[in-house]
């Protein structure tokens, strides 16, 4: 996989477009109205912003495969954090649904370890045309490797039964699912723990 920089932004943002486009967990932040496919856009682009100078998003060397991840104790420089909120807030929920989204944040925070150090897997794609041939398996088997050697669990959540199934054949664990009436569809909490696990050296 190669790191991926600010000149891979509009492939991100195109990979990852076509592919969540139905994603109900995506859809119940992004505000559903006239602009909502501009709103998807301007979620990934956000993504992307707070991910990239972490050096946390991958793509496969075709580009035709992406991971959008970052560290679990990486933080922004304040000002910029505090202006890609605003962003957020603008672009994609829309003021009205900042507190929907405020409260789905810290539900899923709560079942996040606070004690020592994770991987945190926003988004994975592959190019439409390119799917079934092992790329998203490829990718994510070297985040798991880094996950092994750095002694750092890997935690995600999704609402798509297919991506359930994905990461339950690569050894993920679905330790928690919400209730239905916490957001009208399952969502899914997946972790792995590395291999001879040991919080204690995170």
């Amino acid at each position: 996989m190669i790191k991926a920089s600010k000149i891979h932004k509009e492939r991100v943002i195109q990979l990852l477009a076509e592919c969540i486009d139905t994603n109900k967990s995506v859809n119940w932040i992004v505000k559903q109205d006239a602009d909502r496919k501009q709103r998807i856009r301007h979620l990934i682009d956000y993504s992307f912003d707070a991910c990239v100078d972490l050096e946390q998003i991958y793509l496969n060397e075709d580009e035709n495969g992406v991971i959008i991840s970052s560290m679990s104790d990486d933080k922004l420089p304040f000002l910029e954090e505090a202006y890609l909120t605003a962003r957020f807030v603008l672009q994609v929920t829309g003021v009205d649904g900042i507190a929907k989204a405020l409260r789905r944040e810290d539900y899923i925070n709560s079942f996040h370890p606070q004690d020592h150090e994770f991987i945190y897997i926003w988004f994975i794609a592959v190019d439409k045309n390119q799917q079934g041939k092992g790329i998203g398996s490829k990718m994510l088997k070297e985040i798991i490797d880094k996950s092994n050697k750095e002694n750092m669990p890997i935690y995600l959540e999704t609402s798509e039964e297919r991506t359930l199934n994905f990461y339950l054949n690569h050894g993920f664990e679905n330790y928690h699912t919400s209730e239905k009436e916490m957001f009208g569809f399952d969502l899914y909490f997946l972790r792995k723990l590395p291999e001879n696990f040991d919080s204690s050296s995170s």
